[in-house]
């Protein structure tokens, strides 16, 4: 038999007398697209038989693993929805599902959509997706209710002008729209309204509706400001508005439009703080809602009028809300160089330009940015802060180098380097290159008293041990401060996911395991564990993993431990407690970092005895 066949007599025969008697592993692999569609419903239905779910479940992640996806017609689809009803929609995507619809929707799939959809009482507020799915099956006469429904509840404001402009989006927006209302991990849900921002970008219709609503509130908000309309506290925009123009703001910096930067910095200062003397704002809603906006899709302007609002804002919570946005904010420009270069051509105080920039370039060590050597020197040497950024930092072409006298490639020696006009130039990270190529650097910039926007040179760098193989095991063992922990990793970005700590540098996803699951306010200690590395929804082995990404994530482990540790737990293994204690010690670390350095700054007097340096102190006229 085949495997579609195989797979089909297994779902609809009779059930196995045990949930471990299902028989060998079915291996899909050489399935076809329509041999899967063949036999989707039948997947779904087995989910609701606690006997053939084993089987079903591991069919779901090969074709998740495998990335094939079923095609569907409108028929095969319509069992699937009632298959997924009867289960109660457990573990189903209708997002994915009405992605693999090949054909136009027919009558009996819109009769099976109709229990998989919300209460009418829902429907205004979870409008978009109920738009998205409506308007995938072809339920018309429901997309009319919802129309209806809608006009009944916002009128002609800014919520029914957007369901407007939704109505003509195609259907590669209305699939994105549907599947952000979908439940996942706090990490996929952003990335999916980052899909959703960027199908919207290309839609014609509501990229003219996003500058409108961003420009009609920044002018309504000024208003505000200026006196010309009564001051209430919150009473500027509705939530509805809020979710609107966030959404619109996520649009146009996806986008980069050319008129965003003038309406968000207009809007955001101008919503975020009251006209008079009091600690209100015209409307908190707004204002969080464009925070979380700039920190999904941050763009120069963006960030700038986000660094503008937190100065002036006197609210107490909405300043602790929009520092939080600050930093990820401007992590994110590293991952948009294209957009982030653009930082000296848009008129920001020079202070304020160092700022960014040194924050642009601390992340894009570990996200590097690649331009071809020509427009790395157009871009970088174009404004007076970004080149003198550049002259300081370590650049690699095939061959590592800085800009010399005449800003000329040389290398650290200062001998000239070939570049070639197409040739690839990104940031150089000390992990990969060698001691005495790291130690040529260090000296340069001591001789010549450079300093660099970010700590490059004397970056501390981190490899991994020859017994790490699923994880990295380097800070295991440490007992730590529950609310040191939460409260430093929420201000370097990461996040709970499941109660672990999650941060992701680049498309690989980090999590520092601990001994129990951690939540916001909790006390107590925690006792480190392992980091792991994750790639989608697959655990990546060590000697997988990019060693900048690997380097950067234990530093950034190393601090949340170094600030939050209080003890080393007791060590069960056969392991002498001085060799655990080394780890306090690492030459790689903060402290061997700083070590290093001391050295080379003391080395006449080391010399001369006048000066020692032994463990974590300097010895130095009988005192330390």
């Amino acid at each position: 038999m085949t495997t579609v066949e195989q797979l089909r007599a297994r779902l609809s025969g009779p059930a196995p007398d045990h949930v471990r008697f299902t028989g060998p592993t079915i291996d899909i692999a050489g399935i076809t697209p329509q041999e899967l569609g063949s036999i989707w419903p039948l997947l779904h239905a087995a989910r609701r038989d606690k006997m053939l779910r084993p089987l079903a479940d591991e069919v779901f992640r090969q074709v998740a693993q495998s990335g094939i996806a079923p095609e569907l017609d409108s028929a095969t689809l319509a069992a699937t929805l009632r298959a997924a009803a009867n289960c109660g929609g457990w573990g189903f995507s209708l997002a994915q599902s009405l992605a693999c619809l090949a054909g136009p929707p027919s009558e009996e799939l819109v009769e099976a959509l109709q229990p998989l959809l919300p209460d009418e009482a829902r429907w205004v507020s979870g409008r978009r997706s109920l738009l998205a799915s409506l308007s995938l099956t072809g339920a018309h006469d429901k997309l009319a209710l919802l129309d209806l429904m809608v006009s009944g509840a916002f009128g002609t404001s800014l919520p029914a002008r957007e369901h407007a402009a939704l109505k003509q989006v195609g259907r590669r927006t209305l699939l994105a729209l549907q599947a952000s209302n979908e439940y996942s991990r706090d990490d996929v849900a952003a990335r999916r309204w980052l899909e959703v921002a960027e199908a919207l970008a290309e839609e014609p219709a509501y990229v003219a509706f996003a500058r409108d609503a961003l420009e009609e509130a920044a002018d309504a908000a000024q208003r505000v400001q200026d006196g010309a309309v009564p001051y209430k506290s919150d009473g500027a925009f509705t939530t509805a508005d809020a979710e609107v123009l966030g959404l619109a703001a996520r649009v146009a910096g996806a986008l980069d439009a050319p008129w965003y930067g003038d309406a968000i910095g207009r809007l955001l200062p101008a919503v975020c703080v009251a006209p008079t003397a009091a600690k209100t704002a015209p409307s908190q809603a707004v204002t969080i809602a464009l925070g979380q906006a700039i920190e999904a899709v941050p763009t120069p302007e963006s960030v700038a009028a986000l660094r503008d609002a937190v100065r002036v804002v006197r609210h107490a919570g909405l300043e602790k809300k929009l520092s939080r946005n600050v930093k990820p904010a401007e992590r994110g420009l590293a991952a948009r160089p294209e957009v982030a270069l653009r930082l000296g051509d848009i008129g920001l105080p020079p202070k304020q330009q160092r700022a960014l920039l040194a924050s642009f370039f601390d992340t894009a060590l570990c996200r590097p940015f690649t331009l071809p050597y020509r427009d790395w020197r157009t871009r970088l040497l174009a404004g007076d802060v970004m080149a003198d950024n550049a002259r300081t930092l370590v650049w690699t072409a095939g061959a590592a180098f800085m800009l010399g006298d005449g800003d000329e490639p040389v290398d650290a020696a200062g001998r000239p380097v070939a570049v070639p006009d197409e040739a690839p130039v990104t940031l150089w990270h000390p992990v990969e290159a060698d001691e005495a190529e790291r130690e040529a650097w260090r000296a340069r910039l001591v001789a010549r008293e450079l300093r660099q926007p970010v700590r490059q040179v004397f970056r501390e760098f981190y490899l991994p041990r020859p017994d790490d193989v699923d994880a990295c095991s380097q800070f295991a063992g440490y007992e730590l401060s529950a609310v040191r922990l939460l409260g430093l990793a929420r201000r370097e970005g990461w996040i709970l996911d499941n109660g672990t700590p999650a941060r992701r540098f680049g498309d690989v996803r980090v999590k520092f395991d601990t001994s129990w699951s951690l939540y916001p306010g909790c006390g107590g200690t925690v006792t480190s564990a392992a980091i792991g590395f994750y790639r989608g929804r697959e655990r990546l082995p060590v000697r997988d993993v990019p060693p900048r990404v690997l380097s950067e994530a234990c530093r950034a482990t190393d601090l949340l431990v170094s600030v939050s540790a209080v003890a080393l737990e007791r060590d069960e293994r056969n392991e002498p407690y001085w060799q655990r204690l080394d780890v306090l010690v690492d030459q790689a670390g903060v402290d061997g970092l700083r070590r290093q350095v001391l050295q080379r700054l003391l080395h006449a007097q080391i010399a001369a005895g006048s000066v020692a340096i032994e463990g974590f102190h300097v010895h130095a006229g009988g005192r330390r």
